[in-house]
């Protein structure tokens, strides 16, 4: 145990006091900023997010009442501007629009039907595929409003009666918590904190693990490693190497976190943004750190038996995919889980190893499973780190004396068998 502590500490320390890890470790905390703060600033900017759109209402009746419309419903970020309909008719008009949108003065147009009381069509000109969003969230309720008003007053429904069937209903989300309690929640803020929590693991698993991997075929590599073997086991080296790689990024993830709730508990905000976790519950927090730790020694590891078949980057890279879609898969089926976190399907993946770290941490989001399933996943997950370490230990072994050789599939397996 001690040589094994001593290859952490070597492996630990000459990775947090290289220049890389002290870059990595600042830019961290300052790219999460930015990419929190940044979209904040660019949407406080009215002019880039106004979308110009022309109208062609050849009849003259529903502009002035979609500008009123417009603003009633908030819609700040639309301008609309009027196409005047001249002596040669709306197909003018409309080349007029066309002209604007290809020469972007407008981002899109509409063309309001004459008869759009008894007919209610209405032609959308646009340049990209983004527009259809415009299109189905901003204008399209607005139309939909404007020709329910108008089918009121035709019928000569009085405008208190149309008040009262045109109310909307209101809506108050609470948690349920397990002591019965009633909490308010902010669902779409705990999805996309979710969301986060989920791709923090993925991103971090993948990086660290491509890290452990390119570690140890250095070491492979390198003359050092007959001297080392002269002192521990293969075994006991891999170990070494994937702890202290391992706790070196948790080092740096750590002073990242720290950074964030750091902010979090002093309420920063930046325009109508601010920084709160506070709806995070124990449950998820520890969930968190559980999956976050045992998913990335469990990468790392698998990682580092890849590493310790190969004699090059390039050699390993038809072992990277497969490892990769073990989280891969997951994020493919995150809309599935997030659905239906106890369907079977959702139950049987969280308890793989290889997608427990993703399809678990889901399911405890959206809806805690029970206790049983989780701790399962923990030790499933654990055992599997321990059986993946042997065979990195082993692979190692015989990694080196077949260095110079292409790994295969093949040996791979013939290894782990023998």
């Amino acid at each position: 145990m001690t040589k094994v502590l001593t290859v952490v500490r070597k492996e630990y320390l000459e990775r947090v006091r290289s220049k890389s890890f002290l870059v990595g470790t600042l830019l961290g905390p300052a790219l999460m900023s930015m990419f929190i703060v940044l979209p904040v600033l660019l949407g406080d900017k009215g002019g880039d997010n106004e979308r110009r759109v022309g109208v062609v209402d050849p009849s003259g009746m529903y502009f002035d009442r979609m500008v009123a419309v417009a603003a009633d419903q908030g819609r700040e970020s639309l301008v609309l501007e009027r196409v005047e309909v001249g002596p040669d008719g709306p197909d003018a008009a409309v080349e007029t629009l066309k002209q604007g949108i290809l020469g972007e003065s407008l981002h899109s147009g509409v063309l309001v039907a004459p008869d759009f009381l008894d007919r209610p069509q209405v032609t959308f000109y646009n340049k990209s595929v983004g527009a259809t969003i415009l299109r189905e969230e901003i204008l399209r309720p607005i139309m939909n409003q404007i020709l329910r008003e108008q089918r009121m007053a035709a019928a000569e429904v009085p405008d208190s009666l149309y008040t009262y069937l045109a109310a909307r209903t209101t809506w108050e989300s609470l948690t349920v918590t397990d002591t019965g309690e009633e909490q308010a929640s902010d669902d779409e803020a705990s999805f996309a904190v979710a969301i986060i929590l989920i791709m923090i693991i993925y991103i971090m698993v993948i990086m660290y693990g491509s890290h452990t991997l390119t570690a140890v075929i250095e070491e492979k590599s390198s003359r050092m490693v007959e001297v080392l073997l002269a002192s521990v086991s293969p075994e006991n080296l891999m170990l070494g190497k994937v702890l202290g790689i391992g706790l070196a990024g948790l080092t740096q993830f750590g002073i990242w976190a720290g950074t964030m709730l750091l902010l979090s508990s002093r309420g920063v905000s930046v325009g109508d943004f601010t920084l709160d976790m506070a709806f995070l519950t124990p449950t998820i927090l520890i969930s968190f750190v559980m999956f976050f730790v045992l998913g990335f020694f469990l990468y790392a590891t698998l990682y580092a038996g890849v590493g310790a078949m190969c004699n090059t980057v390039q050699d390993s890279q038809q072992f990277h995919m497969p490892l990769a879609m073990g989280l891969v898969i997951p994020m493919v089926l995150m809309s599935v889980i997030l659905r239906a976190p106890d369907a079977p399907l959702a139950v049987i993946l969280s308890l793989v190893p290889f997608f427990a770290p993703v399809i678990m941490f889901m399911r405890v989001c959206v809806e805690t499973p029970p206790l049983w399933q989780i701790g399962l996943s923990w030790l499933i997950m654990i055992v599997t780190i321990w059986l993946a370490s042997r065979a990195a230990g082993k692979l190692f072994r015989v990694g080196i004396l077949m260095h110079g050789e292409s790994p295969t599939w093949g040996t791979l397996g013939k290894v782990l068998r023998g």
